[in-house]
């Protein structure tokens, strides 16, 4: 697997380390709020990233078809009324330039860019405990002495790349979805290869297949996908939009996943064959998450309600690819709707339909290895002019490995997480003293800003907290994390997500990883109330000294 992870480059001996109060790790729609929040406090705040500009996973996911599965209004900051006065969304969910220029416009509007260093990969955080600092160093040697160090690193930013070897032995061009370059890829009159058929591979393909001479689908795995929906918003709607927009907030404050969508508390299974399938239609036929978020409580929950509902998708399915083959295909056979984030499309089922798009199932057919023309797989060999790798990514820990981090007694946090992340509250592991993982494991589902924003503010007063009274070291205890890490697995206890798989579990990436559950199920209400108890009583979980 092609690891692009840069070593420092050796730096000027007569350079001095830049100390700061607090820095920040990211410059994704998590790590502006941080730099903004503790900028607030009046701490001396930078904020590094590697890439050349603000947005995160909004800088570097910018492949055709790229949007929000939120709709914008819900997934953007509310803690500006400047921004929500002065931004307009176009559609109710965006796509990925409209969400960059959005992000560049909040870091101007709120003149963040004065603490902000682009093109600065931090490769190593090692923690001084005489000084009480986490010496940074970035992929070309500058060293930042820090009191507070906040990772906003994002729960989708590692790229996985397939186990196949031979990359580097393909003479033609390749890119991967979440490392897509600026300069539009041109695929036109091209032959054109798609390994994967997650989110992203959801989104490209329909956009590839426009202009492709002929497009080649490798799938390991089927995903559930449902219809987006999408629509311009016009002045009438923005308007009012604008109006109820801290009901809107209130709303994503109410519900599990932090949307204006909430399940339905009413049994599928107390209704007829035909009641299900009228609200299911409704909801299919509904914007956005609708049918992920707001279908039934008890289809996460039932192994027989789940069914009626996969049996209706895939009757969706059959209806909208006309090859019965290749409908069965497209239909997952290894997992119920929900074990898996579903995918949102468009058009995507139809695409198939097209003569020049062929599916290939790597089960059936496995991928073999790259070769100078194209893909080998154990059946035949395939000319490609262009390849592109839709596998997702090392989720939430991902972007974690890449960076040396180094706690006490020189331990890295990948030995503390060989065995699957442990934290206490996603905000902090043990032996890492002044460390906070915002975005991090055990802490995030649902609409991530939703979840950040809360622990952006945490931090910040937390740290403030901390000044105020001298103090300038806080560490939480195995104890704590230990309770902390049985309570994230009691979420997904008596629910369908008790076996399942995919990149929330870390199964996705096939590396031989220990399987482990890496968000957060309880809901976002009792997160934020968890971690208000322990503020309130003097950071409960915490050593403070």
């Amino acid at each position: 697997m092609p690891d692009a992870t840069p070593t420092p480059t050796d730096a000027s001996p007569d350079a001095s380390p830049t100390r700061v109060d607090a820095l920040v790790v990211g410059a994704g729609i998590s790590g502006i709020h941080q730099l903004w929040e503790l900028r607030g406090k009046g701490l001396r705040t930078v904020l590094l990233e590697a890439g050349s500009g603000v947005g995160g996973v909004w800088f570097w996911n910018r492949y055709p078809g790229a949007r929000f599965d939120s709709e914008s209004y819900t997934y953007g900051y509310f803690f500006s009324p400047e921004i929500l006065e002065e931004w307009t969304w176009s559609e109710e969910y965006a796509g990925q330039p409209e969400t960059e220029r959005y992000l560049n416009f909040v870091a101007d509007r709120l003149d963040l860019r004065k603490d902000m260093r682009f093109d600065a990969r931090v490769v190593s955080a090692h923690w001084q405990e005489d000084e009480r600092v986490w010496e940074v160093t970035t992929a070309t040697g500058e060293v930042y002495l820090t009191t507070y160090l906040v990772t906003a690193l994002g729960i989708l930013s590692k790229p996985a790349f397939p186990r196949v070897p031979g990359l580097e032995d393909f003479q033609g061009e390749w890119h991967h979805t979440g490392t897509w370059p600026v300069a539009d890829v041109d695929v036109r009159g091209k032959r054109v290869a798609v390994i994967g058929t997650g989110s992203s591979g959801v989104q490209v393909i329909p956009f590839l297949a426009k202009d492709a001479a002929s497009l080649t689908v490798f799938q390991r795995t089927a995903n559930w996908a449902t219809p987006i929906n999408n629509f311009a918003i016009d002045d009438a709607r923005a308007a009012d939009l604008r109006e109820r927009i801290q009901e809107i907030y209130t709303r994503t404050q109410e519900t599990p996943g932090g949307a204006i969508h909430a399940p339905m508390t009413e049994s599928s299974l107390a209704l007829s064959d035909e009641e299900r399938r009228a609200v299911w239609d409704r909801l299919y036929d509904a914007p956005g998450m609708a049918f992920v978020l707001g279908n039934f409580r008890d289809v996460a929950l039932s192994r027989e309600a789940n069914g009626h509902l996969t049996a209706y998708l895939t009757e969706r399915i059959r209806e909208r690819v006309k090859d019965p083959r290749t409908a069965a295909l497209l239909t997952p056979d290894d997992h119920g709707f929900g074990q898996k984030r579903p995918p949102l499309e468009n058009g995507y089922y139809e695409v198939f339909n097209e003569p020049h798009v062929r599916l290939v199932s790597t089960v059936e057919d496995p991928l073999v290895r790259y070769t100078p023309t194209g893909l080998e797989t154990a059946i035949e060999s395939h000319d490609f002019d262009v390849i592109v790798i839709a596998t997702g990514f090392v989720a939430v820990t991902g972007s974690y490995e890449s960076i040396d981090i180094r706690g006490t007694g020189g331990r890295t946090l990948q030995e503390h997480w060989v065995d699957g992340p442990h934290t206490f509250l996603g905000m902090q592991a043990a032996g890492f003293p002044n460390l906070f993982l915002v975005g991090g494991p055990q802490s995030s589902a649902g609409i991530i800003p939703r979840v950040t924003e809360t622990q952006a503010t945490w931090v910040a007063n937390c740290v403030a907290h901390l000044r105020d009274r001298g103090l300038s070291r806080i560490e939480t205890t195995e104890a704590a994390e230990q309770e902390w890490h049985e309570h994230v697995l009691s979420g997904i206890e008596g629910t369908l997500q008790e076996d399942a798989s995919g990149w929330a579990f870390g199964t996705n990436v096939g590396d031989g990883r220990q399987r482990a559950y890496l968000l957060y199920a309880g809901g976002q209400p009792q997160y934020r109330e968890r971690i208000a108890e322990s503020a309130e009583a003097g950071y409960k979980g915490f050593e403070l000294s």
